[in-house]
């Protein structure tokens, strides 16, 4: 990755300001975006949606991630502590 400089407008500061603030992402990560999109570069995002697509409602009876967790750790460490006369 290479360090470029810019300038831009009042108007373009503010929009990619909201836009970084609303996604949670740096406004140098906005710029980014902006020119894949523009430029037709492929960043492999739909690729990834693509999977998940296709993977949905692939296991309609799973638990549902807190009790799958649960299930996957275990009792707690309190617990095995209390078992311990801890």
């Amino acid at each position: 990755m290479q360090r470029t400089q810019i300038y831009l407008t009042d108007e373009q500061q503010r929009a990619i300001a909201d836009r970084a603030a609303d996604a949670h992402i740096s406004k140098a990560e906005v710029i980014r975006r902006i020119l894949d999109v523009d430029l037709g570069i492929d960043d492999g995002a739909a690729d990834r949606l693509a999977a998940i697509d296709a993977t949905a409602g692939v296991l309609p009876d799973a638990p549902e991630w807190p009790e799958w967790l649960a299930a996957v750790r275990g009792r707690g460490s309190a617990d095995r502590l209390a078992d311990l006369g801890l």
